[in-house]
């Protein structure tokens, strides 16, 4: 795991997002083999640089995407391109690919159904 201080560029563009309130650039991952399912369909175009790349349905959808990990094996991609480019029916699948760091889950659980959650006493950090 990497700390984004550690990464001058990343830093870089956190703190621009944090000046500019821009949350749909937010940054989420994917195994890369989430591109699999893709490779032989009709329409379908995935390009790549070393570092980035770009998946396309011809005349209908694109969106770029960022490569890292060893061997290639996480893409990221921005919220926004998440949300609003990919088609609401391909996120099921892309979601299957997702990959986060560790999370609590009884925060999520009440972030999906707000109300009370028996999650312990209150106490000082």
């Amino acid at each position: 795991m990497e700390k984004v201080s550690d990464i001058t560029i990343a830093k870089q563009f956190f703190n621009e997002l944090s000046k500019k309130n821009t949350p749909e650039k937010l940054q989420l991952f994917f195994e890369s083999n989430v591109l699999d399912r893709y490779q032989e369909q009709d329409g379908i175009k995935i390009i790549r640089t070393d570092t980035s790349g770009r998946i396309s349905k011809t005349g209908v959808w694109s969106f770029d995407f960022g490569i890292s990990g060893e061997d290639d094996a996480f893409i990221h991609l921005t919220a926004e391109s998440f949300f609003v480019r990919l088609p609401e029916r391909e996120r099921d699948h892309w979601i299957e690919h997702m990959v986060t760091l560790p999370v609590s889950k009884n925060f999520l659980k009440g972030l999906v159904r707000p109300g009370c959650l028996d999650d312990g006493p209150i106490r000082n950090w």
